[in-house]
Parts: structure tokens; C-alpha cells; sequence
């Protein structure tokens, strides 16, 4: 807030204590629970939510297209697959995040009702092998890996109330991805599949402040003050990113119970990168009441070159079954690098986005894991349980930070879910936990010397999924037996047909 954000337009202005104020408030509002330093925070797929994203061994839904592309030519990879999933609570919590000589203020974001999207369609054909099993695979799916939408507010209160700081941040983000898949059979033991995603991601992030301070308050009327400061920001930012994203995967049957996969997705490939900047933003010093106040003003509206990247993606997973009524499964997962470069690209003496936007796309290499485990307690009762890490990718906040940095939360997650299978139809419901926690930037006000340092602060962040799995597979199941049953219909007509002709035939001869 204030002309240390935009440089397009300023009028000449002193700088005072409550311009100093606005400008720490902003630096420690920030959001992480929104950020997207964390590759990991949405569940897809049906199995794969159940399995905590243990998947690229087992890969036997049409989510495979996604996780390993390699597994759409398994027998349990029916024709539709997806599932249900409601991001039900999202809070996350700085705290400390701001302290002055009047106290200490901590921010709390929380998230609404979300719902991301999984759903992909498989076709099976070509020759068969001995096994009756074809040799060639074709999907379509839809996945949204990024979901984020959340709402934060702080307050600085002051004495009297009236003049009381507030702020307010609005994040939006999602990418879509919609894929083509193709997979192939080498041999009995080998299969092999690729997807090719474009990715569509939407960005936009709101912000809103108001800063009042200093005055004397007018004994005759309590909500008039003489000398007061004031200072409001109004800032937008919206992106929009189109990527090419490509993903290759094996999936290796070792024996029977034992199968290895592998997935590689290179580097995402940008095609169309664009962010829409508007802010207006001024502050008011009304300090010394010897002289006329002064107002510093500052104005952008202008459409920037953007860079959202998509980073490299390794993943290896087995599934094994040690017993005929468990099924375990393993993932291995290995994120690469990002550099170091501005998001919305502009002059470095332009700062977009507000002072706790981090507009720098550095990411470090990260490495995540996740176990998961199928039970069958009878032919009808199963228990799918899960256990994963979602390490963030956030670089590592110095000691004596010169500027907002995301938070860098390493969250653990858990996943349990019951499966019903009815007439041969399987539904399964169950809920998706994570919690971590991990540094921030805060910031210390001296405001007699408009002195404004940051320090290193704690943040924590928990979220709850319900999810509803298995509903697609139904669908599918369903399907196959109508189509059976139409088939079984047709067959015994033309048999019924043919025995009458026969018949018609028969006496015709004897005529």
C-alpha cells in the first residue's frame, strides 16, 4: 500500500510514521495456505485418494492416466473413473505476525467448500494375447492438481477503535488439465503409455486496505479526528498460463503379486503466459498541522509478461500382495528445481501484487512419499488406508529476510476410507487429513523512528477432504452389465430367430 508498490504515476510527498505502519502490515498478511509451493495438496483419483497417492504401481483406474499411463492396459482399469472429493475445512494461521509498541497481531485465512475435478474415459482395443487381454489403450481425462481458493483478514487495532488498520486478501487459484492418453502392451510383463496434458491455469489474487492513525479526536463528536493520517490500496492481479505437460509411464509386472512402475514428466513446455496488473493506492500525511497535508498517489493498470512454471516430476511406485486380502502399495516421488526469476515480469523498481505477494518463482527440489493399503474383511466390507507426505517447495527464508517470503510448511497427511460392494458394485466413502507446519516472515514496527524490520515467524496450516470414491467405477460397472445384458438379449432373440427359421425350414421340406 502506498507509492513504494507503483511508480507509474507519483506526486511529490513526505514520508511519515503511518505510511511506515501500512507498508509492515502488508509485508506479513500473506497466505501460504494458498500458495502453490505444494504439489501434493489436492487428492485425484478414485483408488488414489483411497491409497494416499500411492499409485504409480497400482494404477488400475482410469486416473492411471495421470499417476502412470502405463497401467490404463490392466484388467482392473475399467472404461470410467473419478470420484467425489469436497475440500470441507481449510485454516491456515501466522503466527506473531506483526508487533508494534501497541501489541501483536496474528493472521488466520480459512477456505469455503471446494470441490476439485477428476474424471477420465478408457477405451480398450486391438489384437488380444492369450490371456484375452488387448494390446492397445485410449483415454480422456480431466484433472484439476491445483485447487486453491481462500480468504484472509487481519487487524490492527488502535486507541480510540474508529481508527483501527484492517486488511483483506482474496486468492483464487486453479489449473485445469486435459489430457490424451495413449498406452501400449509390449509382452505379458510390459506396458508402456504416455498423456499429454494442456494445462490451463487461472491465478487471481485480490487485495484490499485501509490505515488510519495519529489525530486528535474532537471531544464533541467521537467519530471526527483533526491531523489524521490515512492510507488505502486497492490491487488486483489475474494469470492466465496455458503449459503443455507430458507424461511417460511403465509399469512392469515382476511376478504375479509384485508390479513396478515408473512415471517421468519433463518440465512443463509454456505456450502463453499473461498477468493483468491494476492497482490504485494512496497515503495521506496529515502529521504536522503547521502545513498543508500531502497525498502520495500511485496508479498501474498495464498487462505484463507472466511465468508460471511447471516443474520436473519423477515418480517410481510397487504394488504387492503379500496375502490374497491385502494389497500394499509404495511411492517414491521426486519434484526438481525451479530458478529464480519474477512471475509477473516487470521493472524490479515496480513491486506488483502488494508487499506479501512473492513474486519470485524460485522452488527448491523436494522429495515426498506415500503408503497405502487395501484390507478385505470380507467380499463385501474393504478398508483402504493411506499415509503421504506434502513437503513444500518453498526456498528457505533467510535470517534477516529484506522482503516477504512464502511460508515453508511441511505438512503430513492420512486417509482412511470404508468400501462397500453391493451386487457387484463397489462405492467407498472416507476423509483426506493434513497438518504442517513451518517458518514465515513477520515483522517488527518501530514507528517513532519509521524503522520497519522482518524476522522469521511460525506458520501452521490443517486441511480435511471428504471424498466419495469408487461412484464412477459403479457407473462403469453398471454399464458393462446393461451392455451385457442388451448383448445376452440380442443373442437369445437371434437364437429364438434362428431355431424358428430352422423350424420354418423344416416343414417347408416336408411340403
Amino acid at each position: 500500500m502506498g507509492c513504494a508498490l507503483y511508480t507509474s504515476k507519483t506526486v511529490r510527498s513526505r514520508s511519515g510514521i503511518h505510511a511506515a505502519v501500512v507498508v509492515a502490515l502488508l509485508l506479513v498478511t500473506g497466505s501460504a495456505g494458498a500458495d502453490d509451493t505444494h504439489y501434493r495438496s489436492v487428492p485425484i483419483g478414485a483408488h488414489a485418494i483411497a491409497l494416499g497417492g500411492a499409485f504409480t504401481g497400482v494404477a488400475d483406474d482410469a486416473s492411471a492416466a495421470f499417476y502412470n499411463p502405463g497401467g490404463l492396459l490392466l484388467d482392473a482399469t475399467t472404461g470410467l473413473a473419478g470420484g467425489l472429493t469436497i475440500n470441507a475445512w481449510d485454516r491456515y494461521e501466522l503466527d506473531d505476525a506483526l508487533a508494534n509498541p501497541d501489541g501483536v497481531a496474528s493472521s488466520t485465512a480459512t477456505a469455503g467448500r471446494t470441490i476439485p475435478l477428476f474424471i477420465g474415459a478408457l477405451v480398450k482395443f486391438g489384437p488380444q494375447n492369450v490371456f484375452k487381454q488387448k494390446k492397445f489403450a485410449l483415454a480422456l481425462s480431466v484433472v484439476e492438481p491445483i485447487f486453491n481458493r481462500q480468504d484472509d483478514y487481519i487487524q490492527l487495532p488502535s486507541v480510540p477503535i474508529e481508527l483501527t488498520t484492517t486488511y483483506t486478501i482474496a486468492v483464487n487459484d486453479r489449473a485445469t488439465w486435459y489430457g490424451l492418453s495413449f498406452a501400449s502392451r509390449i509382452n505379458l510383463k510390459h506396458m508402456i503409455g504416455t498423456s499429454l496434458y494442456l494445462s490451463v491455469r487461472r491465478f487471481n489474487q485480490n487485495e484490499l486496505g485501509l490505515a488510519l492513525g495519529g489525530g486528535t479526536q474532537i471531544a464533541t463528536d467521537p467519530a471526527e479526528f483533526v491531523g489524521t493520517s490515512s492510507a488505502a490500496s486497492n490491487q488486483r492481479l489475474s494469470f492466465k498460463a496455458f503449459h503443455f505437460a507430458l507424461r511417460l509411464g511403465w509399469l512392469y509386472r515382476i511376478k504375479p503379486q509384485l508390479l513396478f512402475g515408473v512415471m517421468f514428466q519433463p518440465p512443463g513446455i509454456p505456450l502463453k503466459q499473461r498477468v493483468n496488473a491494476t492497482a490504485q493506492a494512496f497515503i495521506n500525511d496529515e502529521r504536522d498541522p503547521s502545513t498543508a497535508g500531502t497525498t502520495t498517489v500511485a496508479y498501474l493498470d498495464e498487462e505484463l509478461k507472466a511465468n508460471l512454471p511447471i516443474p520436473l516430476e519423477l515418480r517410481t511406485g510397487v504394488q504387492y500382495w503379500p496375502m490374497e486380502k491385502i494389497m500394499l502399495a509404495l511411492d517414491g516421488m521426486f519434484y526438481g528445481p525451479v530458478r529464480s526469476g519474477q512471475r509477473a515480469k516487470t521493472d524490479p523498481s515496480v513491486l506488483v501484487g502488494g508487499l506479501f505477494y512473492d513474486n519470485d518463482t524460485a522452488r527448491r527440489a523436494i522429495a515426498n512419499v506415500a503408503i497405502g493399503a487395501d484390507f478385505f474383511i470380507s467380499k463385501k466390507v474393504m478398508i483402504e488406508t493411506g499415509f503421504f507426505t506434502d513437503f513444500s517447495s518453498a526456498i528457505n527464508i533467510p535470517s534477516n529476510p529484506d522482503r516477504y517470503y512464502n511460508a515453508q510448511i511441511n505438512r503430513y497427511g492420512g486417509t482412511v476410507s470404508i468400501g462397500l460392494d453391493v451386487g457387484g458394485v463397489s462405492l467407498a466413502v472416507g476423509t483426506t487429513f493434513l497438518y504442517g507446519k513451518g517458518p514465515a516472515t513477520g515483522a517488527i514496527i518501530d514507528q517513532d523512528n519509521l524503522v520497519t524490520a522482518y524476522t522469521n515467524t511460525e506458520a501452521s496450516a490443517r486441511s480435511i477432504f471428504l471424498h466419495v470414491t469408487g461412484a464412477t467405477r459403479a457407473v462403469s460397472s453398471l454399464t458393462d452389465k446393461t451392455a451385457k445384458g442388451i448383448k445376452s438379449h440380442r443373442e437369445k432373440k437371434e437364437s429364438e430367430g434362428g431355431e424358428k427359421q430352422s423350424e420354418d425350414d423344416d416343414v417347408q421340406s416336408e411340403d
